[in-house]
C-alpha cells in the first residue's frame, strides 16, 4: 500500500484498504455460504477461497507492474 499510495494520500488509502478488509469479512462468509448451499458440500468453499486467492494476485499485480523507483520518506 505505501508504494501505491502517494506520500500524502497514505492515511486515506490505508483507511480505505481497512474499510475493504471489514466489507470482505462479512460478504465473504455470505457468499461462500450461498455457494455452499447452491453447490451442496464445503468444496464450494475451497473453490471460493481459490477465486478470491486469484483475485487478490492480479490486482496485486496491475497495481504494482510499473511503479517508479522513489526514496522513502
Amino acid at each position: 500500500m505505501t508504494l501505491v499510495a502517494d506520500h500524502h494520500n497514505r492515511a486515506a488509502a490505508l483507511s480505505v484498504r481497512l474499510a475493504g478488509n471489514r466489507i470482505g469479512q462479512v460478504l465473504v462468509p455470505l457468499g461462500a455460504g450461498g455457494l455452499a448451499g447452491l453447490t451442496g458440500g464445503a468444496g464450494a468453499i475451497f473453490h471460493a477461497v481459490g477465486l478470491l486467492l486469484l483475485s487478490s494476485a492480479a490486482c496485486t499485480l496491475v497495481a504494482t507492474r510499473d511503479l517508479p523507483t522513489r526514496p522513502d520518506t
